[in-house]
């Protein structure tokens, strides 16, 4: 009985325990699935922001125009498929901007107007944000002047004139007496308006240290430096810094030229009249007599087709295409083959005829004949007769090179410089500023081509020490000495290689 119970109970025991694992045999058929809270979750990866900025040489810019660049074209975004441009911040992070010119935060647009020319590139660093995420690059931005375009120019001693475009006249560089003519003895590093002259001025010249300017009417007007009577107004009043008239010359006025204290014209129909200084007889009116207002010039009362005035010798053309000049003599300036200094014209040895071009510098003379021949006598210290020496000439020789296709001359201090007939520039002499143009500060005995200047130049004048030129398409470039601002750059950095002359009115 015993034996019956204990058999009963392990089959009783064995179906219960087979009732509970039989679900274990089939656990490879199912899953139990445990439901996790929601922090435990597996996450998608999510792409960073990345903010990149292209750095760039911004578009020139021109002084006193307005200006607007966005730097939203150099932005890009990645890892935001939904990036809005117009979210992005913007600030400068490093360098400044020229002035007029400012950094928009919101819109990221460099804009203004600005009001300096730089000399170089400015550069600055912008730092651009976008939701959390940073990217900067660097930027340059050039600002340029406009380009002042004339019809006409005049360098003088240290200051530079010029009949723009539209037929008013601006000045720039010294201006301690005046010789700028815009009511100020301010010294100027671009063109200003002389004071009173609109479009109605024919032709310009500037000189020692006044200035003299011919109208459409005919009138001669002149202003800045008057200590010897310069200015022809029939007194020695110091200075005068705006133009006034010249006593006498009210109509019939050609043209005119300003040398270093003394003045002279050309009335037609052809008689030549000088006034100022005339210690050494430059106002050849056979007397070393200062005058206050215009002097007839002995022998010279028709047939004058243009005139010059040097330092302290002056040279005509006459219709008949020959060459004479008075005055100074000391280094043979006048070319009649002596140093004796002349009170009334002389001619000049072998240019009775074939003249169609004559310049008086400081202390030399040049003439451009019918056939193109460029020729040079006087002071030759620094080989400013281009003949390849520095010998003293005291009549005409050739110009080393230039035995044909010279258009126009113009003699400065103890330079020159010619326009040949292909509309190239070329200089000669002394070049301690760089008043030749050829990237150098070398004296050259014979001439030598301007940087730049090959083609393309009509007209060329000389100063003390820099020298002007205009091209076919109006535009005014200087170079050389720059101590007063006379190359109209907005610097006084001498320049070796023209430079453009920049209008900031």
């Amino acid at each position: 009985m015993l034996m019956f119970k204990k058999t009963l109970l392990s089959l009783s025991c064995s179906i219960a325990l087979g009732a509970v694992a039989a679900p274990a045999l089939a656990s490879s058929k199912f899953f139990l699935v445990v439901p996790l809270n929601a922090q435990a979750q597996a996450q998608e990866p999510v792409e960073a922001i990345t903010v990149s900025l292209a750095g760039a040489a911004l578009p020139k810019a021109t002084v006193n125009q307005t200006y607007s660049e966005s730097l939203r074209n150099y932005l890009s975004v990645t890892g935001d498929a939904a990036f809005d441009p117009a979210a992005a911040s913007w600030s400068l992070a490093d360098g400044t901007l020229p002035a007029g010119l400012a950094l928009d935060a919101t819109t990221g647009a460099v804009a203004g107007t600005p009001t300096t020319k730089t000399t170089s590139p400015a550069s600055f660093t912008v730092l651009a944000s976008y939701k959390g995420s940073d990217g900067q690059a660097v930027y340059t931005i050039e600002v340029g002047g406009v380009v002042l375009n004339v019809r006409e120019l005049s360098a003088g001693q240290k200051h530079t004139c010029a009949i723009t475009d539209v037929g008013g006249v601006k000045c720039w560089g010294d201006n301690t007496y005046g010789q700028l003519g815009d009511n100020s003895t301010v010294q100027r590093l671009t063109p200003v308006d002389v004071a009173g002259l609109g479009s109605e001025v024919a032709s310009i010249a500037a000189g020692g240290y006044s200035t003299c300017a011919v109208t459409t009417s005919g009138s001669a007007k002149c202003w800045g430096r008057n200590n010897y009577g310069q200015l022809g107004i029939n007194s020695t009043t110091t200075q005068s810094n705006t133009p006034e008239d010249v006593i006498g010359l009210g109509s019939g006025v050609a043209s005119i030229s300003v040398g270093e204290y003394h003045a002279c014209a050309v009335i037609t129909p052809g008689a030549a009249k000088c006034w100022g200084y005339n210690v050494q007889g430059q106002l050849g009116d056979n007397s070393k007599t200062r005058r206050l207002s215009p002097v007839d010039v002995v022998g010279l009362d028709f047939g004058v087709e243009s005139i010059s005035a040097g330092s302290n010798h002056t040279c005509v053309l006459m219709t008949s295409g020959a060459a004479k000049c008075w005055g100074y003599n000391y280094y043979g300036q006048l070319g009649d083959n002596s140093t004796t200094a002349r009170l009334t014209p002389v001619a000049v040895v072998g240019l009775t005829s074939g003249v169609v071009n004559v310049e008086a510098g400081s202390y030399h003379t040049c003439a451009v004949m019918t056939s193109g021949v460029a020729k040079c006598w006087g002071l030759n210290t620094s080989g400013q007769l281009g003949d390849n020496s520095t010998a003293q000439r005291l009549t005409p020789v050739g110009v080393d090179g230039l035995d044909s296709g010279v258009a126009t001359i113009a003699a400065g201090a103890q330079n020159t410089c010619v326009v040949t007939i292909s509309g190239a520039a070329k200089c000669w002499g002394e070049n301690g500023a760089g008043q030749l143009g050829n990237n150098s500060t070398t004296d050259r005995l014979v001439p030598v081509d301007v940087v730049g200047l090959g083609s393309g130049v009509s007209s060329i004048s000389t100063g003390y020490n820099h020298t002007c030129a205009t091209t076919t398409s109006g535009a005014t470039k200087c170079w050389g000495q720059n101590s007063n601002g006379q190359l109209g750059d907005n610097s006084t950095t001498d320049r070796k290689t023209p430079v453009d002359v920049q209008d900031f009115q």
